[in-house]
Order: C-alpha cells, then sequence, then structure tokens
C-alpha cells in the first residue's frame, strides 16, 4: 500500500465502529514481531488492510508507543494513538492501551463510536467478511456486551487437573488431584475418554485472539483499569476455522501462515 494510495480514514461517517490495532514494539519471541513480513506485508499490514477492507469498519487506528511502528501505520493510512511505556510492558493487560485509545479518540478526533475492534497484528489470517458479520451480530443485539472469535479447544478441560491444595507443583513433586472439569458423566466414566468424543459431548471453545469487539462504555467505565477488563458479563462468541489460527513465534512460523492463508483464501473464493 502505497502513500498516494491511502485510504480515507474515517472511511464513513457517523464514526460508529473503529477497529483498535494494538502494536507495541515488543522484544520476546521475535524483535518487532509486528513488522515482520508475511506474505510481502508486515503483520501490521495485514491487520490493517482487514480493518479497512471490512464494510462496518468506519475508521482504523493504531495504539503503538513506538516510532518505527507510528511510521508504518500511518503511512498504511491509520491513525495512531500514542500509548505510553505503561501499557506497553510485556505484562500489560488490554484496559490499559483500550482506555487509552478510546479516550484519546474522543479527545483529539472527537469520535464516540458505539464499538471497538481488537484486530491483533498477531494473528494475520482472518478476512473481512468474518469481522463484518461479528461486528453486524453486535449491532442486531445490543444485550450483547461483546463477541470474542473461538475455535474448537485444542486441548479439552475434561483431561484437565489441578492439585487439590490448588498450589504449584514442580518438576519431582506430587499430591492429592481434582478435575478442573467435574460433570457426573467424567465421574462416573473416569479421565481417559477419548477426545474426539468428549468434544462432540461437551463442546468447549477456546478465545483466538483473532476478532475481539466491545462496547465503548465497558473500555472507559471507572473500573476497567483496576479490574484490567473491558468486558461486559454477557459474552457471545463466533466460531472460526481452527487452522486459521497460527501462534508466530519463530520465521518458519511465517512461511506455515502464508500457505495456510493461501488455503483458506481458495476455499473462499469457490
Amino acid at each position: 500500500m502505497s502513500t498516494k494510495s491511502k485510504p480515507r480514514n474515517p472511511k464513513q461517517e457517523p464514526v460508529t465502529v473503529v477497529a483498535i490495532i494494538p502494536a507495541r514494539a515488543g522484544k520476546q519471541s521475535i524483535h518487532y514481531k509486528n513488522l515482520v513480513k508475511l506474505g510481502g506485508k508486515t503483520l501490521l499490514e495485514w491487520a490493517v488492510a482487514v480493518a479497512f477492507a471490512a464494510d462496518k469498519v468506519d475508521a482504523v487506528v493504531v495504539s503503538t508507543e513506538d516510532e518505527k511502528i507510528t511510521a508504518e501505520a500511518k503511512k498504511l493510512g491509520a491513525k495512531v494513538a500514542p500509548r505510553s511505556k505503561e501499557y506497553s510492558q510485556p505484562t500489560s493487560d488490554d484496559s490499559g492501551w483500550y482506555h487509552h485509545a478510546a479516550t484519546w479518540m474522543g479527545e483529539e478526533l472527537g469520535w464516540k463510536p458505539e464499538l471497538l475492534v481488537n484486530l491483533r497484528p498477531t494473528g494475520p489470517l482472518r478476512f473481512p467478511e468474518d469481522v463484518d458479520k461479528i461486528v453486524q451480530y453486535m449491532l442486531d443485539h445490543p444485550e450483547v456486551d461483546g463477541v470474542k472469535s473461538v475455535i474448537p479447544a485444542p486441548i479439552h478441560p475434561y483431561k484437565m487437573w489441578q492439585f487439590a491444595d490448588r498450589q504449584a507443583c514442580s518438576v519431582g513433586q506430587g499430591g492429592a488431584m481434582e478435575s478442573v472439569f467435574a460433570n457426573d458423566y467424567r465421574r462416573i466414566h473416569g479421565p481417559d475418554q477419548p477426545r474426539q468424543k468428549i468434544q462432540e459431548m461437551f463442546p468447549v471453545y477456546w478465545q483466538d485472539a483473532q476478532i475481539d469487539v466491545t462496547r465503548r462504555k465497558f473500555v472507559l467505565r471507572h473500573e476497567t483499569l483496576e479490574l484490567g477488563s473491558v468486558w461486559g458479563p454477557n459474552m457471545h462468541g463466533y466460531v472460526l476455522d481452527a487452522r486459521s489460527v497460527v501462534d508466530i513465534d519463530a520465521p518458519e512460523d511465517l512461511k506455515e501462515a502464508a500457505r495456510i492463508y493461501k488455503q483458506l483464501k481458495k476455499e473462499r473464493e469457490k
């Protein structure tokens, strides 16, 4: 996406739905992970491009503390909410940057959207139509506080345990255990049931961090930072293809992600 072809931002008014893309610099598994390239585009560009391509998204904001990411985001046409270092640590929860970005766009841009869409750059294998469907679901159901994209749980809690004293045990230690997933069926039939059978009998889903939509009122409530949560109690889910979830922690993961995306895109075009 060249500078000359930067899209309008906001794309349309009034601004009811804003995509906020969190993109701190980060120095964990991959240095500047949000700027590494997948299929010729940075992970940040994948997120920004999907946001602009989604018909239900009115405007696009990137939240970052980093000058290099700021420059890339502006080049792509996104507005940049300059978050503080306080909300950019590896241990920082989402509430800080969400609260800052929502406050910033209101004060600096005059935007007070009803819905905020979180498109993390590290989940690039998503499609604009899925974003649109989740946003429309929220618009059609005002009683819903938030929607998270989910996939069938890769590890079912039926086979999970915790120690009875609720303490962590180190390697070489042991103690009495209790099931995390306690129900009558498990108590009768025991823990060693086939995974496929258990998922069919007791469907459990895992939040995949691809697409989150919450309401601005929960982000700006006075207890948000204290609770570390931007969510209301009435949460709904939207199921995505499990193949779209790829953890990008090493260069080889990028090649696998590119292969999967081509396959998913080809299937959708049929």
